[in-house]
């Protein structure tokens, strides 16, 4: 197959290959219990160029760093190069694409998923992308791998709290203020507003004072998402909680997650989840 040439470097199709290194991972059978910030997997590797293959699950986080070497990351369409010094993001809404450039590339990563951890990097505004943050943190990946041996419920909330630390110090290092008020008000207001079902690009474009398309924009530049995936998000997660952790009647759960008709948000989450509402009912 053909190279893909970016940015004056040519991006390998074939799959890359480890050739060192540890790898710790939560069996895929393993659902999160009890942890709604749950560390799924770690990595300190040596690897040599090509792309990594889709990951098992699609709703998670992953946090990557090159301790040396190249490396690029797929966000929005775009491909983003990341290196040493740096940290690369990537959240559910983008599909995985990621690829290592050198003959020889030094890795290290950590991913988390868990019920809550969309709405979790959310507020700490951890965007999609590539962003500046210093040396690999080595000890703590080490660290994190040693927790995740552990398979007891204490255990895993310990990996827990360490993934959450971690996610805590990638959010001090991204220079939120750098996003426009326009786009914050935009989250604000999606945060506080998700119920309502006439709630839209539209409408808050008008409210903001801005064109649609501006407002789009700027948002998926800043954010690295569309201002529709962080509505979807946002009622993603409310949806979820209400189902596991209460038991109102379906209809009202899609009534406070922004839907009119108990029939379509149905629908709706078996689009975004694959599954139908009863199924979600009170699973831990």
């Amino acid at each position: 197959m053909a190279a893909i040439k970016e940015s004056g470097s040519e991006i390998d199709t074939k799959t890359a290959r480890m050739l060192s290194g540890r790898i710790v991972s939560r069996p895929r059978s393993e659902v999160p219990n009890a942890v709604p910030v749950a560390l799924r997997s770690v990595q300190h590797v040596v690897v040599g160029r090509g792309r990594f293959e889709p990951t098992w699950s699609k709703r998670f986080v992953m946090i990557k760093w090159v301790i040396s070497g190249k490396a690029v990351i797929g966000v929005g369409g775009n491909r983003l190069g990341f290196g040493p010094g740096e940290v690369a993001v990537h959240l559910p809404t983008n599909p995985h694409q990621f690829w290592a450039l050198e003959e020889t590339n030094e890795m290290c990563w950590f991913s988390v998923d868990g019920p809550l951890v969309e709405q979790f990097v959310l507020q700490l505004e951890i965007s999609a992308g590539v962003h500046t943050f210093g040396p690999a943190p080595v000890q703590e990946i080490h660290e994190m791998m040693e927790s995740l041996k552990d398979h007891s419920i204490q255990g895993r909330r310990q990996s827990s709290l360490l993934a959450i630390g971690m996610l805590y110090q990638i959010a001090n290092s991204i220079r939120t203020l750098e996003i426009p008020s326009v786009v914050r008000q935009a989250q604000n207001m999606i945060q506080q507003e998700f119920a309502d079902p006439d709630l839209s690009v539209e409408s808050l474009a008008v409210r903001l004072g801005y064109h649609r398309g501006s407002l789009s924009r700027l948002f998926h530049q800043h954010t690295g998402e569309t201002i529709m995936d962080y509505l979807t998000q946002m009622r993603l997660q409310e949806a979820r909680a209400l189902l596991t952790h209460t038991n109102a009647k379906i209809a009202e759960v899609g009534r406070k997650c922004g839907f009119r008709e108990a029939a379509y948000f149905s629908r709706w989450l078996r689009k975004h989840t694959k599954t139908v509402p009863r199924e979600l009912r009170h699973v831990p």
